[in-house]
């Protein structure tokens, strides 16, 4: 009787002392910063530490990383009570310039809690990278781009577009925006990128603080430090009209409008002499007709409204201008737009052609 309570008793006392034995994971580093390193050095090299502070041996089962270029390389054997073991961590930066970061998950056996790892730093690209990413050499800073297009912007909203700046150089630079169209917003304005690092800025373009209607063509100016030279973005977009709040009412009533032909032929003209030529605009519509814009772009070619508001039956006289000698190839092949508040034809387009006598 005596022996059997002994027995029990240590087979209980075993059997607490195996669920008392439970492994711990103490980190000395669970983030690595690889600092600034050149990718013309090819893959960078860390470590994590650990110990294991439980009572058990442990063992590592998995792990993930969040990107291919971020490998690791792992203890095989267990890990006893109280030792110390390294995970090692290369970050290969080939055609990474600039910041980034990166997360590693560590799954543990014996139901030890998993970690999350993180990398970051910072990739001071090659030349040939750079002109792949950042075509736009422009001194000590780089941009993937000079032309912001925002396509079609409604009168009556906004939209937005970015511009990317990548630090060419070995010190911290504080960009300097300037020439900025009064319905242009860049932000943030006022920040710094650090060596190697690159910026990302939004570009706000408001439809309803542009007077202009049709395609606007405008640019703004960034430079490195207010003493370098600045770089012209171009911008590019086409302001229409916002029909989409129009009720069926304001369809029945709006303007229509009407156009004496949409081809003007000149003939034959002298090419030394300026020529004219004049055309009507009438409203066939309820509502007033509002020519929002009248314009070309065509060198050598200008035009003009005697109005701009059109009331129900009422014309409007347009006139076109041309100066032969500074057409581009000497032969009049012009394209003149029409933007008005008529929702059905509210862009149309008047062709002015003609040939010089010379031809």
């Amino acid at each position: 009787m005596n022996i059997k309570v002994a027995l029990v008793g240590i087979l209980l006392a075993t059997t607490t002392a195996v669920a008392n034995a439970a492994p711990g994971i103490q980190w000395i580093n669970p983030d690595y910063d690889f600092g600034a390193i050149a990718e013309a050095d090819g893959v960078a090299s860390g470590q994590f530490v650990f110990v294991n502070s439980g009572d058990s041996p442990v063992s590592i089962v998995s792990v993930r990383t969040s990107c291919g270029c971020t490998t690791v390389d792992l203890p095989l054997d267990e890990i006893n009570p109280g030792d110390t073991a390294v995970i090692a961590v290369q970050y290969d930066p080939t055609g990474r310039p600039g910041k980034f970061e990166k997360k590693i998950t560590v799954n543990f056996s014996d139901d030890q809690p998993r970690a999350s790892l993180r990398v970051h730093g910072v990739v001071i690209g090659t030349a040939k990278t750079l002109q792949n990413r950042y075509p736009i050499d422009a001194g000590v800073i780089r941009l993937h781009s000079t032309i912001i297009p925002f396509g079609d912007v409604k009168k009556s909203a906004a939209k937005s577009d970015f511009i990317e700046i990548y630090n060419a150089s070995r010190d911290t630079i504080s960009p300097k925006w300037t020439n900025i169209p009064e319905y242009i917003n860049v932000a943030p304005m006022e920040s710094s990128i650090p060596p190697g690092h690159q910026a990302v800025y939004n570009v706000m373009f408001s439809g309803y603080r542009c007077k202009q209607y049709g395609m606007v063509l405008d640019s703004l100016n960034v430079a490195a430090t207010s003493e370098s030279v600045p770089v012209k973005i171009d911008i590019i977009g086409t302001i229409n009209e916002d029909f989409s709040k129009w009720t069926a009412e304001d369809i029945a009533k709006a303007p229509v409008i009407s156009v004496e032909s949409e081809r003007i032929d000149f003939g034959t003209f002298d090419p030394t002499k300026t020529i004219e030529k004049t055309f009507e605009i009438k409203n066939i519509g309820e509502n007033p007709l509002i020519l929002r814009r009248v314009h070309t772009v065509d060198k050598g070619v200008a035009v003009s409204v005697d109005k701009e508001k059109i009331k129900k039956g009422k014309t409007a006289k347009m006139t076109i201008t041309v100066n032969p000698e500074s057409l581009e190839s000497g032969v009049l092949n012009s394209r003149i737009t029409i933007i008005s508040n008529d929702p059905e034809n509210s862009n149309i387009i008047i062709r002015a052609v003609g040939l010089p006598s010379d031809f």
